[in-house]
């Protein structure tokens, strides 16, 4: 058994890292091993009684990351927990690569950093590109293209160094490792593994219990509510085209974000029906996917996209654009679901969308297909595959 210290960004936290960070954490301590987590910011600690098994020790670190007393507190959370293995949840910036290089800096435990998101984009890349392609002034374009490259440049030398200061490197996808080695201009990939995020909600128990509870008629969309990565209007919009076609469907929306009181302005003023917009929900939106039929995600940036595997294993029906590679691992393009292709076109959302709805029969055999397919992400699978990568690394 292995005594494991997490280190992360923000936690406790809504979020999907930090989702996945409570859910392996908790496993891991029912299967023997002891956790530990450590943190540069909380900003929802009432969450750590609510969620985290009590066994669990939270540290608070702070910022700057690499002040004096975080490395302290690291040094001493090493030693006096014995830590075997530190998961670094926050491998970018590189600079909590080197605080935690030098909290174990002449100690046996070995580090594994673990990227939650697609090597060559992020928030802030997107951000950039969505003024570029948006700006009329020449002059402003060449900026924020410059500005672009110059960043792509400094994260392929965040990850160069991560990957040559680390024990092991994890990223989500096997399609990732070509992309960061290209990206980090590393030359060979022997530290790189792919290990996927695991479901982190309660499974049914059944495919047959999910039939039993049956499904309606309702399109879901789950998730935060901006635009830089989220493009929720495009949900919105292929709504738009097929609502007064079929009277009997509904959309839902379960989530909050900036974006969400001009979504609610447009569904007004294009009188567009049958939109409920849910809000943010603390809990599991488990009530959600057992009663829904299609799930739609059209976002420009997802690293993994938890929402489409608990969708999945509810037997919802996935229409996924394929902005991110890590969705070909997720879904069986045409039979667990539809990966529209890229450029992100409303057509294409709209055809999947009236496919599903018009043709019972393959909603209800797609709808199996899919929760067969979120099998392959089940807890037990994925931390046997992080064990393994433990044991590999002691030996």
């Amino acid at each position: 058994m292995a005594n494991i210290l997490f280190i992360i960004g923000l936690y406790p936290n809504y979020g999907g890292t930090e989702k996945v960070t409570t859910v392996l954490a908790n496993a891991f301590v029912d299967r023997g091993h002891k956790v530990t987590i450590a943190s540069f910011e909380q900003p929802h600690p009432e969450l750590k009684d609510e969620e985290l098994n009590a066994s669990i020790q939270l540290v608070a670190l702070g910022f700057p990351l690499r002040k004096n007393s975080n490395l302290r507190l690291l040094k001493n959370v090493i030693d006096s927990k014995n830590i075997d293995v530190i998961i670094n949840q926050w491998c970018l910036p590189y600079k909590v690569t080197s605080l935690i290089n030098k909290a174990r800096k002449k100690r046996k435990c070995i580090l594994i950093s673990a990227l939650h998101g697609v090597p060559d984009q992020n928030k802030r890349l997107l951000t950039i590109l969505h003024y570029k392609d948006n700006t009329k002034n020449p002059i402003k374009r060449f900026f924020y293209g410059q500005a672009h490259k110059a960043m792509v440049f400094v994260t392929g030398l965040n990850l160069n160094y991560v990957y040559k200061h680390t024990d092991q490197y994890v990223v989500l996808s096997k399609s990732f490792i070509k992309t960061f080695k290209a990206l980090s201009k590393i030359k060979e990939s022997a530290k790189i593994r792919a290990i996927a995020n695991p479901v982190t909600i309660e499974a049914p128990q059944s495919f047959d219990y999910l039939n039993e509870k049956g499904k309606e008629n309702s399109i879901l969309y789950v998730g935060r509510m901006d635009h830089a990565n989220k493009r929720v209007h495009r949900v919105v919009e292929a709504w738009e085209e097929v609502h007064l076609k079929y009277q009997d469907w509904k959309l839902i929306l379960v989530g909050d974000g900036p974006e969400k009181k001009t979504l609610e302005s447009y569904v007004k003023t294009k009188n567009i029906e049958r939109v409920v917009f849910e809000g943010f929900k603390k809990e599991a939106p488990i009530a959600f996917y057992q009663r829904a039929s299609i799930l739609l995600l059209t976002s420009d940036l997802e690293g993994f996209g938890l929402v489409v595997i608990e969708g999945m294993i509810y037997g919802v029906v996935p229409i996924v654009y394929g902005s991110y590679s890590a969705i070909y691992d997720i879904i069986e393009n045409g039979k667990s679901g539809f990966i529209t292709p890229t450029p992100y076109k409303k057509t294409n959302t709209v055809q999947q969308i009236e496919k599903l709805i018009t043709d019972k029969v393959l909603r209800q055999k797609m709808s199996g297909a899919a929760y067969d397919r979120a099998q392959y992400f089940a807890l037990d699978t994925i931390l046997d595959e992080w064990e393994s990568l433990f044991d590999f690394l002691n030996n």
